[in-house]
């Protein structure tokens, strides 16, 4: 491995291992968000409700959340090459399984393989860049691995519902066995392990059993609410995983997460805002597609593709976001990107029953690049500051929160479009709703500017 931190310059093989690394993720998320314009086509094709389906993105992000969880464990125990080859084997089988699903539970299970390659996937990419990338061009960097991951969104709507209108819902995974191919190829050929101690480490099982049952029952009791019902068993369950998880995080030895580090109120905060404006993210991506279809009469390629401008351009100024952060420091980002959040939301929140395709798409243009600017400033400059030490761990919360709130968001957007008297109400109620959260983030965010490191 070249050591690329003694100048500012980063060689071809290490960029290209990267970018191998982000087709992995790339892969999983583009899967995970053509699947929202399929929703209306699986309905009728397995004969489910929109709670049931929704299962398909709340429970493969909830599935991918968990298995980040382990990413410290992980990055201790198997050399990155290693990892590199189960994330791509777990995408190939769980889209083999998706292919060929007769029934709703198989196309679930294929879903939750495929969440196992991008849990996977998705840290070791930014482990990888936070490790083997000049700190004077982190931001940049840190910018480029989020674009390889934000085209996805991109293109993920429009490329579902051009399959699901021409060729059917399975081509979608058909269509996606090209990407791991690729990925095996470049990343076969550049992607190094890193000269490292092999340490001996031992996984605190309890631990991971208790947190992933604390994430697993508090999103089944938003989905039971959804359904009109309060489940006080998952509530029990929830609080006494949870209680028993902390006790047990801070009395084992083993390796999995260190939740200590949340006693420094800079980090938590960070994490507090970052995971809110995915929720925001989701929550959005999910109801846009179903309330024109539903709502508005668009078919499902058009509805598709009104996402397709504001994602792609989103996306497009990552390298830029990390590029001015790199030069400005983080403030200038996080403050332009929640003004023209909190305008985008407000327009959207206002007479939402009469927003025309175009507004939407215009609006969630000003949407997704007010979200982008200080998410990913708030991630690179949170994990730029922390010691090096901390840096796996933090990472891994931050992968965690990211899928674990993605897959909130879609489960709370399902439960106030079901509980409303109309689709057309539940979606302007869940514009509030989001719209409350990012003034909650542009004047909390305050807090955790103009930090010089994170003590």
């Amino acid at each position: 491995m070249v050591d690329n931190n003694i100048d500012n310059t980063v060689d071809k093989r290490t960029a290209l291992g990267i970018i191998s690394i982000g087709f992995i993720s790339f892969s999983g998320i583009i899967s995970e968000t053509s699947m929202n314009v399929a929703f209306p086509s699986l309905m009728k094709f397995f004969n489910v409700s929109l709670n049931t389906v929704q299962g398909l993105t709340s429970f493969y992000l909830l599935d991918v959340a968990i298995v980040m969880t382990l990413s410290a464990f992980l990055k201790q125990k198997f050399l990155e090459r290693q990892l590199f080859f189960m994330a791509l084997g777990s995408f190939l089988l769980g889209s083999i399984i998706c292919i060929f699903s007769i029934n709703f539970p198989m196309l679930l299970l294929g879903r939750l393989f495929q969440g196992i390659s991008t849990g996977i996937g998705t840290p070791l990419l930014f482990n990888v860049i936070l490790e083997r990338i000049p700190h004077k061009v982190i931001g940049l960097w840190m910018g480029i691995g989020s674009l390889i991951i934000s085209i996805a969104p991109s293109i993920g709507p429009s490329y579902g519902g051009l399959l699901v209108s021409t060729a059917g819902w399975r081509w979608i995974f058909i269509g996606l066995l090209t990407l791991p191919i690729i990925a095996l190829f470049i990343g076969n050929r550049n992607l190094s392990n890193s000269i490292r101690i092999k340490n001996i480490v031992k996984l605190d099982l309890v631990a991971f059993i208790l947190l992933s049952t604390t994430l697993t029952s508090f999103i089944l009791g938003i989905n039971s609410i959804a359904k009109g019902n309060i489940n006080i068993v998952l509530l029990i369950v929830f609080l006494l995983a949870l209680g028993m998880y902390i006790w047990r995080s801070l009395t084992s030895s083993k390796t999995f997460l260190n939740i200590r580090i949340f006693s420094n109120s800079f980090f938590s905060f960070s994490l507090l805002f970052f995971g809110i404006y995915q929720f925001s993210n989701l929550a959005v991506n999910f109801i846009i597609p179903i309330f024109l279809e539903n709502s508005k009469g668009t078919g499902s390629l058009l509805a598709g593709f009104s996402m397709l401008p504001g994602t792609l351009i989103g996306a497009l100024f990552n390298p830029k976001v990390g590029k001015l952060y790199d030069a400005k420091g983080p403030e200038l980002g996080i403050i332009f990107g929640n003004v023209l959040l909190v305008i985008s939301l407000s327009f959207l929140s206002i007479n939402t029953g009469q927003l025309s395709f175009l507004t939407i798409m215009f609006l969630y243009i000003g949407f997704t690049v007010g979200r982008n600017f200080p998410m990913n400033t708030i991630i690179t400059n949170t994990l730029d500051k922390i010691s090096l030490s901390d840096k796996t761990n933090a990472n891994a919360f931050f992968q965690t929160t990211n899928q674990f709130l993605g897959s909130l968001g879609t489960s709370v957007a399902s439960l106030v479009v079901s509980n409303s008297i109309s689709l057309e109400k539940g979606t302007h109620n869940l514009f509030i709703l989001l719209l409350c959260l990012a003034l909650f983030n542009f004047i909390g965010v305050f807090k955790i500017l103009n930090k010089k490191s994170l003590d």
